[in-house]
């Protein structure tokens, strides 16, 4: 019998630190992406160059001009983050904070800039979050913290810029959930935050990694729940506590909610789960056919253009 117990514990013990090694594998694959493009600046910009020639020419004129800047922000911590400031040489109808996703960058985001900025003539900033492009950092935290860097550096820098003006926040997948986060702080009227557009993000970091990991047939028990544990002890915060449906649950201000409805990387069900969690104020849905993983924009340009010109002219007034 005593044989037995040893031998018993021998295997419970090996089951165990193998799903701890396990989970640990899987939570630095997705903190430190082997894929992690979001680093090589100079890629990025060809990336978006050869997608959309015109968007060079743009972004060169306005870098001759001055009017596309770099800034840096120093964090509580001593961190700095990066960021691009995109500002009109004339009177701007309002001003806009472009979040970006996982492994993106500014450059990645400027065709969204660019729907800001030279088509609603908005003056725009795109911050690059936490271990993301030029910014400080080495592990991605999916949003969850980066809200308090809009929160409390990203918002009142656009607010300072341009005071008389009010301040959309869009933001596209992690930046989706992003967006969809700070919009459950409590956030003073006098920094001019009128409404937010998020675009395919997830329901939270848990649905999200729970999702890929059965992709991977990896199971959520006990792999995702030793994870997240490690995760709380080595990074500071909780899967599951970064939720877009409990900070949508506290959200007043409008939301535009857009995803694709052939999304199979942040599932197309989501954006009702996150629509349906905001029980308080005016929101809005677009749902477009046919369209993959942040691909509305670039599917159907001139609907997204009219939706988004629509909202905030309900929204601003």
């Amino acid at each position: 019998m005593k044989k037995f117990a040893i031998i018993l514990t021998g295997i419970i013990t090996a089951i165990l630190i193998a799903v701890v090694v396990i989970a640990n594998i899987a939570l630095e694959m997705a903190v430190h992406p082997e894929n992690n493009k979001t680093r090589d600046i100079e890629t990025c910009y060809e990336k978006v160059y050869n997608a959309y020639p015109e968007l060079e020419q743009w972004h060169d004129s306005l870098v001759a001009n001055g009017l596309w800047r770099d800034t840096m922000l120093v964090a509580s911590d001593g961190s700095k983050r990066h960021g691009v400031i995109l500002q009109h040489d004339s009177l701007a109808t309002g001003a806009s904070i472009v979040v970006h996703g996982y492994t993106d960058n500014a450059p990645i985001m400027m065709r969204y800039a660019y729907l800001h900025y030279e088509t609603l003539g908005r003056n725009v900033v795109v911050p690059e979050h936490y271990a993301h492009g030029e910014s400080d950092g080495d592990d991605i935290r999916f949003g969850w913290l980066d809200r308090l860097d809009i929160k409390d550096l990203w918002l009142p820098l656009t607010h300072e810029l341009w005071k008389d003006q009010s301040i959309v926040i869009h933001g596209l997948s992690m930046g989706g959930a992003i967006t969809m986060f700070v919009s459950g702080e409590e956030i003073p009227d006098s920094l001019n935050l009128t409404a937010f557009i998020e675009d395919c993000g997830y329901t939270s970091t848990w649905d999200q990694l729970a999702y890929q990991a059965k992709e991977m047939n990896m199971p959520e028990f006990p792999v995702l729940y030793v994870a997240n544990l490690l995760c709380r002890m080595k990074y500071g915060w909780d899967m599951k506590e970064s939720s877009a449906v409990k900070q949508l649950a506290k959200c007043t201000r409008p939301m535009l909610f857009i995803h694709g409805d052939a999304d199979d990387y942040v599932p197309t069900e989501m954006v009702y789960r996150n629509y349906d969690a905001k029980i308080s104020g005016y929101k809005e849905l677009m749902v477009v056919p046919g369209a993959k993983h942040a691909r509305s924009i670039h599917k159907a340009w001139d609907e997204y253009v009219e939706r988004v010109e629509s909202f905030l002219a309900k929204t601003e007034k």
